[in-house]
């Protein structure tokens, strides 16, 4: 099984590398991202000894595989067209196939559903993906990704600030929330420092005008 693993992740690896490059692709969702939720994802799995790591690691590669930086609220639909694609390319047995897909569907805070995710892969990609949100990394990719669509940094702080609430809010295991909470007070550190500097940048241009 451990072979099979291998084999069906370099695979994958081989075929989404110039994906996650692809100019349009988010610069916040490219492969760094994908190899720092890999890792978070390994570290929560550690405590569900029940998770299947290759189901686990295979949706963690694919799960934001297409990933527009212009069409952010589509990206879960779009990676999963890519991902079933991939994973047919490689061979990958259609009942695991599904379980992939089914992971991948439920990672993103704008897919929230009532009654919790269906699998533990579910949850501990869910947690994983959130954790690399929360931080400095995750501050950087929220300025990153406005960057990229064109805006000034201050416009990613009302979004983070929205984005990092849900996700605290769902978090969906006790790792996973743990390290999140860990992150957190640098964050609002942060926040709140970049606010009071850019309120009074603000102030004083606005007196420089009158």
């Amino acid at each position: 099984m451990k072979e099979t693993t291998m084999h069906y992740e370099e695979r994958v690896r081989d075929k989404v590398a110039m994906l996650y490059a692809a100019d349009i692709q988010s610069v916040a969702h490219r492969i760094d991202h994908i190899e720092r939720v890999l890792a978070n994802a390994q570290n929560i799995a550690t405590h569900f000894p029940d998770a299947d790591t290759e189901l686990l690691t295979l949706s963690v590669l694919l799960h934001d595989v297409t990933a527009p930086f212009d069409r952010k609220k589509e990206h879960v639909e779009l990676s999963l067209i890519t991902a079933q694609k991939i994973l047919r390319e490689i061979g990958y047995p259609s009942g695991r196939m599904e379980r992939v897909l089914a992971i991948i569907a439920e990672h993103s805070t704008e897919r929230l559903r009532e009654g919790g995710l269906s699998s533990v892969e579910a949850r501990i990609l869910f947690d994983a993906d959130k954790i690399d949100g929360i931080g400095s990394i995750g501050i950087a990719r929220a300025f990153a990704l406005f960057g990229q669509q064109g805006f000034a940094p201050p416009y990613a702080i009302s979004w983070y600030r929205k984005k990092i609430a849900i996700s605290l809010n769902h978090m969906q295991t006790d790792p996973g929330r743990k390290i999140a909470m860990e992150r957190l007070p640098y964050v609002e550190d942060f926040l709140q420092r970049f606010e009071a500097e850019n309120a009074a940048f603000l102030k004083i241009r606005k007196y420089d005008e009158i």
